[in-house]
C-alpha cells in the first residue's frame, strides 16, 4: 500500500511517498525507493516491483561502476 507522510522543511510542506510492502513507488514509468515532493505538486504514485536487498559489497560495485573483468 502507498504511504504518504507530510512534513515541513523551512516552513514549506512536503510529502514523502513510500510503500509499506517494500516495493518501489512509480510515477510516469520511473521507479523510486521513496519520493519526496513539494505538497503543492500533488504527485500520485503507484506501487511497482519489489525492492531487492543487496549486500554492501554489491552496492559498492554498482556505485563505483566496477565488476569483475
Amino acid at each position: 500500500m502507498i504511504v504518504q507522510t507530510h512534513f515541513k522543511v523551512a516552513g514549506r510542506d512536503f510529502v514523502r511517498t513510500t510503500s509499506d510492502a517494500d516495493r518501489y513507488v512509480v510515477r510516469d514509468g520511473v521507479s523510486y525507493s521513496e519520493a519526496c515532493d513539494p505538497a503543492e505538486f500533488n504527485r500520485q504514485y503507484t506501487e511497482g516491483e519489489p525492492m531487492e536487498d543487496i549486500s554492501l559489497e554489491e552496492a559498492m560495485e554498482i556505485l563505483m561502476g566496477g565488476g569483475e573483468e
